[in-house]
């Protein structure tokens, strides 16, 4: 039976050293009541404002209302606030929200493919053979990702959403950021020859921008459509659309980034030895967890119903791709 190990786990064992202290984390036992959708009696007083706009993002982003009038769509992203926040929290992510659709659409070139979208992708050795427990157990690397996108020369692109509180964090961190680069290679091993061209930051300041007056939830501009033509010249390809290869320009630059009032953008390229190099880190990582012995089975997850993400593939979140042989890179 395959056992998974995350991200968030991966950098607690690289923290602590070796060997990996199970019982410093959550116990076998708590990770099986969190597969079975139980929660601690005394919940945190404080909101989870983080994950209500990540969540009230994928509504926005949800590719089968990309299309919907504004009238529609976007009552539904307060909707989802009023379903997780109240009193202050809510107002605060609220008008954080509405300065936000209000600076979007300038920037997004590009569709919404998925949102909130698990993914699993067996860990590999440098000779491409499964990293197994003691056991003899295959690992494989879970995670999630908060938005796919596909820009218009059909290039696909992992979206971050990430709430910041005090100044921007450096762009040398967003270039070094281990994570995203390892989801890339998970994803492109989750779906063999889908290539991923990079990581989109988009960063959200709770400190930046609070005293200019924004429209609101409701009355923003309309976003760019999936069929309509971008900036680039030509129609932001449709999500149905993820076979297709991508025709970039020759010359582009390795990050680029726009920063607006409270908000910043930022594109970080990977190239194809940038992704090869993280998966095999990823591996030897791995390998030193599963020589500690830190690893038990999990059960299969229970999924969240009645939210985004809470499918692995579910009609309007866009099609899964087809699995067919591994292309290169370009």
């Amino acid at each position: 039976m395959p056992v998974t190990v995350t991200e968030a786990e991966r950098a607690s064992f690289l923290r602590r050293g070796r060997p990996w202290d199970v019982a410093a984390g959550m116990r076998p036992n708590i990770r099986q009541n969190m597969r079975q959708n139980l929660e601690p009696a005394n919940r945190p007083a404080a909101p989870d404002l983080d994950r209500a706009i990540r969540d009230a993002l994928a509504v926005y982003y949800f590719p089968g209302m990309w299309d919907w009038d504004n009238g529609v769509r976007l009552p539904l992203v307060g909707q989802e606030l009023d379903r997780t926040l109240t009193g202050d929290a809510r107002d605060e992510a609220r008008a954080l929200l509405e300065r936000y659709i209000r600076w979007a659409p300038n920037v997004d070139r590009f569709a919404p493919v998925l949102v909130e979208t698990d993914f699993e992708a067996t860990v590999l050795d440098p000779d491409g053979a499964a990293v197994v427990t003691a056991g003899g157990e295959p690992i494989r690397y879970r995670g999630r990702i908060d938005l796919m996108a596909v820009d218009q020369h059909d290039a696909y692109w992992i979206v971050r959403h990430r709430l910041v509180d005090g100044d921007w964090p450096a762009t040398e961190e967003l270039i070094k950021d281990e994570e995203a680069l390892a989801a890339c290679w998970a994803w492109e091993q989750f779906y063999l020859g889908m290539a991923v061209t990079g990581t989109i930051y988009n960063e959200l300041s709770r400190t930046c921008g609070r005293s200019r007056p924004w429209l609101r939830l409701g009355a923003a501009r309309r976003a760019v459509r999936q069929h309509e033509p971008s900036g680039g010249g030509r129609s932001i390809p449709q999500h149905r659309r993820m076979y297709a290869r991508a025709r970039e320009p020759a010359r582009v630059k390795p990050v680029e980034q726009r920063t607006g009032q409270g908000f910043r953008r930022t594109w970080r390229r990977h190239t194809a030895g940038d992704v090869a190099a993280a998966g095999l880190r990823l591996g030897a990582d791995v390998a030193e967890m599963a020589r500690s012995d830190g690893f038990w089975p999990r059960s299969p997850d229970s999924q969240e119903e009645g939210r985004l993400g809470g499918r692995s593939w579910a009609m309007g979140r866009g099609a899964a791709p087809p699995r067919f042989g591994r292309g290169r890179r370009g």
